[in-house]
């Protein structure tokens, strides 16, 4: 990939207020996470359900971040 592109990439990634999400876990410690989830595991059939759970962490972190964020966040 072009350096360029890499530099596209990542200001899209923090365009306006969206912040980036960074994980500091290797793929064993994940999928520990995820496996009592019962989402991940490396099963290409739960790909959906782990992103999925992935972008819900990262509004509720996002809404911490700015205050805003309440319990009722968790189940929705």
């Amino acid at each position: 990939m072009k350096a360029q592109a890499l530099i596209d990439i990542a200001r899209s990634l923090v365009a306006g207020d969206k912040g980036l999400l960074t994980m500091d876990e290797v793929n064993s410690t994940c999928n520990k996470r995820f496996a009592r989830l019962e989402i991940w595991q490396g099963k290409e059939a739960r790909v959906l359900a782990a992103q999925q759970a992935l972008v819900h962490r990262a509004r509720c972190n996002s809404a911490s971040r700015r205050g805003e964020y309440n319990a009722a966040m968790e189940r929705t």
